[in-house]
């Protein structure tokens, strides 16, 4: 589906004119206190993006330690042969339960440190269950939807409700936002051979995880909005950088891929500096990032931004006297969290997201379902993700999760395209294949369960508590 105000962003800067238009993985790893790296030799670069994705292999997983409960470690429910490979991560296993009706359970943002995104991803997936329901539902009865809190890492928030939705009959859990979160549980659900959909998570390392072919996503790795965030910084003019991010894989994925792709476009790293999740003080880190004194300085975080965006103005480094860029994790939502958000004017950063005026109708409807706040990221991916999962139990013919997760692939590309609900499952009942085209994005799914290529935002604070739409900026990746 083509999109207006759209481009396609290579992996050089050659070609990337920009238009006048946000998780992590709060693993053990010591915080890297001054980690600063040589300049990296540039690889050999391609000027188109596609090819550029094809080419670079994914990364591979930091090893996962999941101790939220012991039950994450259990064999899957039921065994059995495995029939199709559903991704990378392994063949569904088959012979999983099924009643005859597709229950999606979710572990979204209600609190935590990404709380932020909650209402928009909240009312998607409201509404996504609407839509498919009233267009007759599935498997000739109704969706059965059951919201659930993520919480964070902090908390036990999302294996308790995880356990209560496995209780439920969920076919699939639609979350986490986090990819911090998702890791304390994709063992439970996908060993439990449940499907887990995440609108949100961006850590490359979900692309090899070993899911048993039951983990699928909407949004895109963080390898393409490194590409996409190094591609704005050095347009903008910067030749070299300080990145300051989250010591978690959502962190650590985004600054890697951002600092390769800097160092390869001829960029120069000054400090590449990690901290715990849990700081409270960034004195140290913002002090060496005065030292720096970088043409940019681009923060990867969640609401602890605020602190550290704080501590950057009081010391002469903030948005007003350096270049700052933020990410998905803080972009939308940050300066609703500062005291005075007018001290972040100017700051930039990238996000996953289509241009929200050519679905004016969806946000018309997330604003009608309660105040978002002015933040509406990820909750299209929601929504999709959803539709997504209804098709492809339609096209299965049952709720049995191992069967559904064999089409969820199929169903976003290949065949006839279709942009709705109603129209795709008309398009089913005929006979015919499909590719549904979703409201963030055409999707395009890849043996992994993740989209081929992805739209991203450029959004830009002008001093109010959430960036200016009118300043936005999109560019098309892949």
């Amino acid at each position: 589906m083509q999109k207006s105000r759209v481009k396609r962003v290579g992996a050089l800067l050659v070609g990337l004119s920009l238009i006048a238009a946000a998780c992590g993985d709060d693993e053990d790893d010591e915080p890297v206190e001054d980690s600063t790296p040589e300049a990296e030799e540039p690889s050999e670069e391609t000027t188109d993006t596609t090819e550029a994705m094809d080419e670079e292999p994914a990364e591979e997983p930091a090893e996962e330690t999941t101790d939220t409960t012991e039950a994450m470690d259990e064999e899957p429910a039921e065994e059995g042969a495995a029939t199709t490979v559903a991704g990378d991560g392994g063949e569904a296993a088959a012979g999983c339960d099924s009643d005859g009706v597709l229950t999606i359970g979710t572990i979204l943002p209600v609190t935590g440190d990404l709380a932020f995104l909650g209402p928009p991803e909240i009312a998607g997936a409201d509404l996504a269950v609407e839509d498919i329901n009233a267009a007759g539902g599935v498997l000739g009865a109704d969706v059965v939807l059951e919201q659930g809190d993520s919480g964070d890492t902090t908390t036990d928030t999302a294996n308790l409700e995880v356990d209560r939705l496995l209780a439920a009959g969920s076919d699939a859990i639609v979350g986490a936002a986090s990819s911090a979160v998702s890791k304390t549980v994709i063992d439970k659900i996908t060993g439990s051979c449940t499907i887990q959909f995440s609108p949100a998570n961006t850590s490359p390392d979900f692309t090899t995880y070993d899911d048993n072919g039951l983990f699928f996503r909407t949004a895109p790795s963080d390898l393409l909005q490194g590409r996409v965030l190094a591609n704005v910084v050095l347009e903008d003019g910067a030749e070299t950088a300080s990145v300051l991010y989250r010591q978690e894989s959502y962190g650590i994925g985004l600054a890697e891929s951002f600092q390769e792709n800097f160092t390869a476009n001829g960029g120069v790293i000054d400090e590449f500096l990690a901290y715990a999740v849990d700081t409270e003080s960034f004195d140290a880190e913002v002090d060496a990032l005065v030292e720096a004194d970088s043409d940019a300085i681009i923060v990867i975080g969640f609401a602890e931004s605020a602190s550290i965006l704080t501590t950057m103005n009081e010391r002469g480094i903030g948005p007003a006297d350096k270049a700052v860029y933020g990410t998905d994790g803080n972009i939308g939502g940050i300066g609703a969290e500062l005291a005075d958000p007018s001290i972040i004017a100017g700051m930039r950063g990238t996000e996953p997201s289509v241009d929200l005026s050519t679905i004016s109708d969806f946000i018309a409807r997330l604003d009608e379902a309660g105040d978002m706040g002015g933040v509406y990221a990820y909750g299209a991916e929601t929504y999709d993700a959803i539709i997504i999962t209804a098709l492809a139990a339609a096209v299965a013919g049952t709720d049995d999760p191992s069967a559904v997760a064999a089409e969820i692939n199929g169903v976003t590309g290949g065949g006839e395209k279709c942009t709705t609900f109603a129209d795709c499952i008309a398009l089913i009942d005929a006979g015919t294949d499909i590719d549904y085209d979703g409201l963030g994005g055409p999707y395009e799914f890849v043996e992994a369960g993740e989209p081929a290529a992805a739209s991203f935002r450029i959004a830009t604070y002008d001093g109010e508590a959430t960036p200016n739409n009118e300043l936005d900026e999109f560019v098309f990746a892949s």
